[in-house]
């Protein structure tokens, strides 16, 4: 089991650095990259709801420093590593502890949107204050891929989840009736 937990978890911080450095379409705003369009969070999200909030943690966190090393763009700064981390801890507890892993599309559509909200609070605040990037120009084109992530990924994830048995943990089915 503990093996499968680590080969799961190197799994999602590949897709993560893939989809997230090389398949996304990435913004410049003021000599910085300013938006980041892409489902480079999924395999985070995902790590977090399937194998649980610890794991979600290191997906991200792991995903941000090996990604950055792999493909830089620009200067390290650890405080978007926090933000990547956040990415999966955040889902994971909401998912394991608030929802108490009954896989349902509402359940994936509220995980996910929280989520989110990291993408559009926390990054565009670390951007305003280590740029000086103003919020008029930062958060048009934030809002925009805020609402079609939270349209794409709840859809994605709550399909693989479904179809994948191997990503769901402990999960509670909608069938399933466990009181």
């Amino acid at each position: 089991m503990k093996s499968r937990r680590i080969v799961m978890n190197a799994l999602f911080v590949g897709l993560a650095i893939v989809l997230s450095r090389f398949l996304s379409v990435r913004i410049p705003i003021g000599g910085a990259e300013g938006v980041r369009f892409g489902v480079g969070t999924l395999p985070v999200i995902l790590a977090g709801i399937s194998l649980g909030p610890l794991d979600g943690a290191v997906v991200g966190a792991v995903s941000d420093l090996l990604g950055y090393f792999i493909y830089p763009m620009g200067a390290f700064m650890p405080q978007f590593t926090l933000t990547s981390l956040l990415y999966g801890l955040i889902p994971g507890l909401l998912f394991r502890y608030i929802l108490r892993k009954k896989l349902t599309f509402a359940n994936i559509l509220v995980t996910s949107m929280i989520a989110e909200l990291i993408g559009i609070s926390i990054t565009p605040l670390l951007i305003n204050q280590l740029f000086q990037i103003p919020w008029a120009v930062l958060m048009p084109p934030r809002i925009i891929t805020f609402v079609l992530r939270v349209i794409i990924n709840p859809m994605i994830i709550y399909e693989l989840l479904k179809r994948v048995p191997q990503l769901r943990t402990g999960m509670i089915l909608p069938t399933e009736n466990k009181s």
